[in-house]
């Protein structure tokens, strides 16, 4: 497993003054206009913290939380914390210095080794989920990856994380569509985890979309609930499409978002002071020619770097974006937006960046290829964040000693014993000469991306998982799902 403590200075792109205003105008927001809750149980969560519900056009769901209750709250969540894989060698820190990444995420499409885009499958899925599991900079492989289209809606949550249980022993994503749905999550966890382990540590993350402008809605904030009460941690990511559902400013929209993800960070506090709270931003820009969502532009560059500072600012872990694209094709576009995007998330400091493996077409479609040219990409961006070699000087002076003027290093001591490790190689990218890559096959990078694939599933095994547990776990699943058909019936 591929984990990392960064070693290279992040940037801070805001002076002093700028990160006061930004904190300033989300405070007013907060105070001022204040953020849709449109749960009533959400509503007497803030009701008892302490915060303003006002009725705005005949609603009762405007929640003002002034800055004294909110930066009281925030301060409350711990600004790192372990997140435990049911292998413990995979489990991962949460904040700080460090970095975690996750793959795709919910898409409806899948491409075929042919290229053609067709409606994804629960097989889809699970090969996703091997194949997570199988890269080494992939540390939260289980979840939905792609939509499981031949499995009816209401019990697709039950395969996602059965599916996740049996087929990687790595971190899981959990479900957030509801509270039932949460219920349904925190009750596998216990089954594979155990009870007591899942009650004092943190083993799935959850994720809270919110609805800029400034509404989190039922759906999110129960299963939010469930989370926090469980003392799991969710990442509250306002979607943001600046220009859209932000104000055309860069500045302007970070402190809208800013507004919305403390909101919800602080949620989670006020249900249970102490539990692990991810600030996260989900971004991407809307393209006033088209209205089409854009991603891998300065801008969004800058967004990430100033989301960044704004959690260190509040001493918060941050989860934002990483190998995004628009492109259909894994072709120049889509290298291109998703290095803009994660040299932005590597500087500036991002601690869980998510969507690192397979995201297309503005993440409605998953691609296997571009699964493992992210992940090639994303070993590269590793090596950046750790920062140049430092302790090996010696031994290098002693190599230009030995081989001395107009010599070669091929053969000398320091190279022979360093040569695999001193720089990085990619795995997939091809660096061979046009004759070799002729000679080959001229294959472009997504014929080499699905090899790379293909070869690795060939030799996926099976994470060992207890025989009991894994029955327990399938029995929950029929279980729940006949429960289910009752209701729907009923």
């Amino acid at each position: 497993m591929l984990s990392l403590e960064r070693k290279i200075p992040l940037y801070e792109l805001l002076p002093e003054e700028a990160l006061e205003m930004v904190h300033d105008g989300s405070m007013r927001i907060l105070e001022e206009v204040g953020i849709e809750f449109r749960y009533e149980p959400a509503i007497d969560v803030w009701r008892t913290a302490g915060a303003d519900v006002g009725v705005v056009d005949g609603s009762n769901t405007r929640v003002r939380i002034p800055r004294e209750l909110l930066m009281e709250l925030i301060g409350k969540a711990p600004s790192q914390f372990t997140l435990h894989a049911r292998n413990p060698i995979q489990s991962v820190e949460i904040g700080g210095k460090h970095l975690a990444m996750s793959p795709n995420s919910g898409s409806p499409f899948f491409v075929d080794r042919n290229g053609s885009r067709r409606y994804s499958t629960r097989e889809d899925n699970i090969e996703c989920i091997k194949l997570s599991h199988l890269l080494e900079t992939i540390n939260i492989a289980g979840g939905f990856h792609c939509e499981a289209t031949n499995v009816d809606i209401p019990y697709r949550h039950l395969a996602y994380y059965a599916d996740s249980m049996r087929y990687t022993d790595k971190i899981s994503i959990g479900s957030c569509q509801g509270a039932e749905q949460a219920e349904d999550t925190l009750a596998m966890a216990k089954i594979v985890h155990g009870e007591e382990f899942v009650a004092n540590n943190a083993v799935i993350t959850g994720f809270m979309n919110g609805n800029s402008p400034l509404v989190w809605d039922e759906s999110m904030l129960s299963a939010a609930m469930v989370y926090a009460r469980a003392g799991q941690p969710v990442y509250y990511s306002p979607f943001a499409l600046a220009g859209a559902n932000t104000p055309a400013s860069t500045i302007g929209g970070i402190a809208q978002l800013n507004a919305e993800a403390l909101a919800g960070c602080a949620f989670a506090q006020a249900i249970n002071p102490g539990s692990p709270t991810i600030y996260g931003m989900f971004l991407m820009i809307v393209d006033m020619r088209t209205g089409s969502p854009m991603t891998g532009t300065p801008d969004l560059a800058h967004m990430l770097l100033m989301a960044g500072q704004l959690a260190r600012f509040y001493g918060l872990p941050l989860r934002s974006v990483g190998m995004h694209t628009g492109s259909k094709k894994l072709d120049a576009q889509a290298g291109y937006e998703a290095n803009m995007n994660m040299h932005a998330s590597i500087l500036g400091g991002i601690n869980l960046i998510t969507h690192c493996g397979g995201w297309m077409e503005h993440g409605l479609t998953v691609n296997l290829a571009k699964y493992v040219t992210d992940s090639d990409i994303a070993a590269g961006w590793i090596r950046y964040a750790q920062g140049p070699r430092l302790d090996d000087f010696a031994e290098a002076m002693a190599a230009v000693r030995e081989v001395g003027p107009q010599g070669h290093y091929l053969g000398a001591e320091h190279t022979v014993a360093n040569y695999m490790t001193a720089f990085h190689m990619p795995g997939v990218m091809d660096q061979t000469s046009f004759e070799q890559w002729e000679e080959a096959g001229s294959k472009d990078t997504e014929t080499l991306g699905f090899e790379r694939a293909d070869a690795l599933l060939a030799d996926y095994e099976k994470p060992p998982l207890d025989e009991a547990v894994e029955a327990e776990l399938l029995a929950y699943v029929d279980r729940r799902s006949s429960e289910i058909s009752k209701d729907m019936v009923a």
